[in-house]
């Protein structure tokens, strides 16, 4: 069960960092809108959530000899390496109301994360309690 829990925690918390990520660079796309020469950024989200699960489950080996390679999932700073500047030759290419959309979109998922999380809490809580029966 705790094998379980944990890589459903391990799984929400990557999924809510790359939201919050995500919505910083969105944000900052937002603000710069009139800023002549800014380049458009984004987190292809689902691109490195692919390559987390890629990591985590074929990669991370376990070790039994010290001479045996050490492998680790990929971490915030790697994020920042899968930053895509979409340049489509205009001086700006922030569009505000796509910009708006994409944040939105985003922001939805972020609480769609955040409840299924309260949700499997709930449930591990009812497991608990009715288990003591």
């Amino acid at each position: 069960m705790w094998g379980l829990l944990e890589k459903t925690l391990s799984l929400v918390n990557i999924a809510l960092k790359l939201r919050s990520y995500r919505h910083q660079l969105l944000s900052s796309n937002i603000a710069n809108v009139d800023t002549p020469g800014y380049r458009r950024k984004d987190l292809p989200f689902e691109k490195i959530f692919k390559k987390y699960f890629t990591e985590v489950k074929e990669k991370v080996l376990k070790t039994t000899r010290d001479k045996h390679f050490v492998t680790k999932p990929i971490t915030p700073v790697d994020w920042k390496k899968e930053i895509e500047p979409f340049t489509l030759g205009t001086p700006n290419n922030v569009n505000l109301e796509e910009e708006m959309v994409s944040l939105t979109e985003n922001q939805l998922l972020y609480e769609a994360t955040l409840q299924a999380l309260s949700k499997e809490l709930e449930r591990l809580k009812e497991i608990i309690t009715e288990g003591g029966r």
